[in-house]
């Protein structure tokens, strides 16, 4: 079957878009993906914080811990909003970064 030079291009044009299309799913995947590992690596950052201190009070006392106060840390809200997670997606974060923490009991 014979195509003409438009005909073509018209098919150029739709892989074009797709391919834009395919882009732009993989990067917001990617987004989604980096977002919840920050979330999981943030809760067992604190997680490990307290099993720390539980282990020897005053660790994280004075000097350049006495700025990480429970105000001073980093909320994982910027990570929700910039890949649109779900609640669940975070709360489902959130675990795995605790249960990592609790891993190593």
């Amino acid at each position: 079957m014979a195509r003409n030079a438009e005909q073509i291009r018209e098919q150029i044009a739709a892989l074009e878009a797709e391919l834009r299309e395919q882009e732009e799913q993989e990067r917001k995947a990617a987004l989604a993906d980096n977002a919840k590992r920050a979330t999981a690596l943030l809760a067992a950052m604190r997680a490990a914080m307290k099993e720390i201190e539980g282990m020897f009070p005053g660790t994280f006392e004075g000097g350049m811990w006495a700025s990480l106060t429970p105000q001073a840390w980093p909320r994982d809200t910027k990570f929700k909003r910039a890949a649109d997670l779900s609640e669940t997606e975070i709360h489902e974060a959130r675990e795995r970064g605790k249960k990592a923490v609790a891993g190593l009991k």
